[in-house]
């Protein structure tokens, strides 16, 4: 939803769900949110009284979301004078929110993070698990005991709780007007969501590592165009505006819709992790090209865990494509290819989108499939074999 650029917001609403796809595809949002947003924002309106503009929050309706969102989302977070983050186990497995609170503090002075940082505990979790989260989220309301074992959006859902969640509401929209009277408006400094280093999501599901093997802007290959490349390598976006995210970043929004836990990393990464669950590694052909970049890729090859999934990226339509780029694609296919590894291809766009789900799918499934299971110790009990004492079944020829 793109916002309507007041002056300032009061609040901006923060809360677990995975970036969108792109304009028109709807994304995981909670409805209850929502009302959450609604009734907060007539509460703040209320307080504010004849001083209060039309629009006093704003929170990250991903069910509508606008063609630039993360512009939009980056400029809302630069406005809004109080973060409200509606803490849940699953705010500290996705990406995005903890991208836009390490956006919104990211400048400010420890004092001005303490005062303008409001936690809710929204959905209660292990209490051993982000303890210093979990306790600042129960300051809201000390008394509250409902509130504290079952959260706030339990008590939004359950008509029995009306009363309780009405007044955790009222609470948390004083608790917001206040801090805009004390500490002023957010000092007028960016909040953008790229440039933010966020904490690695906690383990949600499966890990799957997404590795990017793609050059970077200080080590182009030479006549090579720096469109398309940024500071790191996960930053490599091939198709530019075609494709609202980067090959890296649509996987990584994928992976949290299957409940995988992502991690988006370069060459760096050693096998240790990447032994730790699927891996999927997208390359830039032009990488055998930049300083250095054939090297790289000979030593990734060497440390690739055997269920990993390799998907070579390149705009067809580039002018450097026919001349030099099929090249560079069939050479990594003989690197990194294997008897077991079918280096796959995307040449346009229009596949990135289409395949990249079924890409995820096929990573996940090779590696629940090849990769090793550690039994429990003990004795080990042999399985049922369909043979006999003449030779190998008929099915291990096959296997073979």
């Amino acid at each position: 939803m793109t916002p309507s650029d007041p002056a300032r917001y009061a609040f901006y609403l923060s809360y677990a769900r995975t970036a969108p796809m792109g304009p028109g595809t709807p994304g995981d949002g909670d409805s209850t949110v929502r009302d959450l947003f609604t009734r907060l924002s007539d509460e703040v309106r209320a307080l504010l009284g004849s001083n209060s503009p039309p629009v006093v929050g704003h929170f990250d309706d991903i069910d509508q979301p606008s063609a630039d969102w993360k512009a939009d989302l980056s400029r809302a977070l630069s406005h809004a004078d109080v973060f409200v983050a509606l803490y849940s186990p699953k705010y500290f497995n996705k990406t995005l929110p903890l991208q836009e609170r390490a956006a919104y503090v990211r400048r400010l002075t420890g004092r001005e993070r303490a005062l303008r940082l409001l936690p809710v505990l929204w959905v209660p979790w292990e209490p051993w698990n982000h303890q210093e989260e979990r306790l600042a989220s129960l300051t809201l309301d000390t008394q509250a005991e409902a509130y504290k074992e079952n959260g706030l959006r339990a008590l939004c859902r359950l008509a029995a709780y009306e009363p309780a969640y009405h007044q955790i509401v009222g609470t948390l929209a004083r608790r917001i007007v206040a801090i805009t009277k004390a500490a002023g408006p957010r000092p007028a400094t960016p909040a953008v969501i790229d440039d933010a280093e966020a904490p690695e999501p906690g383990p949600a599901g499966m890990r799957l590592t997404v590795m990017v093997l793609a050059p970077v802007r200080a080590a182009l290959p030479r006549d090579r165009p720096r469109a398309g490349y940024g500071q790191l390598a996960v930053e490599w976006h091939p198709f530019g505006g075609e494709t609202p995210l980067s090959p890296a970043q649509m996987a990584a929004n994928l992976a949290e819709h299957r409940h995988l836990a992502p991690r988006l990393t370069d060459a760096q990464i050693g096998f240790g992790p990447l032994a730790e669950g699927a891996v999927l590694v997208l390359v830039d052909p032009w990488i055998l090209d930049s300083p250095g970049g054939r090297e790289t890729v000979d030593a990734v090859a060497d440390r690739l865990p055997e269920w990993a999934e390799v998907v070579v990226i390149a705009d067809s339509d580039d002018p450097q494509y026919r001349d030099r780029g099929a090249e560079l694609t069939a050479t990594v296919n003989v690197i990194l290819g294997s008897v077991r590894r079918q280096v796959r291809r995307i040449l346009y766009a229009d596949q990135l989108v289409e395949r990249m789900p079924i890409v995820i799918d096929e990573t996940l499934r090779a590696y629940l499939k090849t990769a090793p299971v550690f039994l429990p110790k003990g004795a080990v009990v042999p399985m049922p074999r369909i043979t006999d004492d003449a030779g190998p079944s008929q099915e291990e020829d096959i296997d073979d």
